[in-house]
């Protein structure tokens, strides 16, 4: 891990004083008891064995277990939410607990930030993508028709409880939904992260060095947002590879390719962009190349029909009145910022990912 950094606590703390606190693999339940005076629990429905269990550990009074997925990410399931929360008289110093994956964190921390005007929660991640990205930093949101996390809002939850014991449970092919960020974010930082992923496999029902980097990627991202809460300026390198993969995602339907298989796609046309526009050397696109066939995500762009892509592209969150906003590299830990890229060019690197 980054030398000299072994802290497993680390805090977001935003310009009107709220804190969020993020613990990388220390005790938590208790912690999550001390945060207000009353607690509920929301819970992916497929981990209802242990959302019981957990109630009783962090003195939660009610459990709901919910259905979810990125298909189900809607407004109609935080409204859902918002009747529970209602029947169980949740008030605004009510804390709720979210329990599982980045589409739990995401809805969750949505609903809570609008029931009341706004009502604290805590994540407890339990994905890979949760824990290095979904359920740190406050954007909270659901998918709609027009885009991927589109309508939402920030709001920090008070904790985060990062426990890799939980990834020795996912099926490989949640492994791989996660595994965009690592990459995104060992490109974006460069040092260990870098140089470790050329080293390591994925196994089922192991964690091993998978500890270190979840906890190395969410303290990546922490930096960055400690420096930009409101993603204006550096938290947009976080978005490197988003931009190609968020409209994959959409135009093929939610759940269809896993987050994680769309940014991998996105950083590849992205790294591409970065030879032809900004002169990065190929053998970083060659070795993130080799990462995700040892991985096994995908490689070949899916046959879509560009100019839906690019109309995609523009209903992005990174779209400005002067034009859509690209994460692009100079050099592994040197992103850079572009505003426009011609229509031409991104066309030409979708059809070589294509063959």
């Amino acid at each position: 891990m980054t030398e000299g950094d072994d802290a497993r606590e680390l805090s977001i703390t935003s310009d009107t004083t709220r804190r969020s606190v993020i613990l990388l693999d220390v005790p938590w339940q208790a912690r999550v008891r001390e945060l207000g005076p009353r607690r509920l629990l929301v819970a992916d429905a497929t981990l209802g064995r242990w959302a019981n269990d957990l109630a009783g550990d962090i003195g939660a009074d009610g459990v709901m277990l919910l259905e979810l997925g990125e298909e189900k990410k809607t407004l109609g399931t935080v409204e859902r939410v918002y009747n529970w929360l209602s029947e169980q008289g949740a008030t605004r110093d009510t804390v709720v607990a979210a329990l599982g994956g980045g589409t739990c964190t995401d809805l969750v921390g949505f609903a809570c930030a609008t029931y009341l005007r706004g009502i604290a929660w805590a994540a407890i991640p339990t994905s890979l993508l949760a824990q290095v990205d979904a359920a740190i930093g406050g954007k909270v949101g659901v998918n709609t028709a027009f885009g991927k996390n589109l309508v939402g809002a920030f709001h920090l939850p008070q904790m985060v409880a990062v426990d890799t014991k939980f990834l020795s449970t996912l099926p490989l092919r949640q492994w791989r939904a996660g595994l965009g960020e690592v990459l995104k974010s060992a490109l974006i930082q460069g040092g260990w992260l870098y140089d470790i992923l050329s080293e390591v496999d994925l196994e089922e029902g192991s964690v091993g060095v998978w500890a270190e980097i979840v906890r190395e990627t969410a303290k990546i991202k922490v930096a960055l947002v400690n420096q930009d809460l409101y993603e204006s300026g550096p938290r947009m390198f976080l978005n490197l590879g988003h931009t190609i993969g968020h409209a994959i995602e959409n135009l093929l339907g939610y759940g269809v390719m896993t987050h994680g298989e769309a940014i991998g796609l996105g950083t590849l046309a992205a790294l591409r962009l970065s030879e032809r526009t900004r002169g990065l050397s190929p053998a970083v696109r060659e070795r993130v190349s080799a990462w995700l066939t040892r991985w096994g995500l995908p490689k070949v762009m899916p046959a879509l029909e560009f100019s839906r892509l690019w109309q995609q592209l523009y209903r992005d969150k990174k779209a400005r009145t002067g034009g859509l906003t690209w994460v692009l590299l100079e050099d592994v830990g040197r992103p850079v910022l572009v505003r426009e890229l011609d229509a031409e060019l991104v066309r030409s690197v979708v059809e070589e990912l294509k063959r």
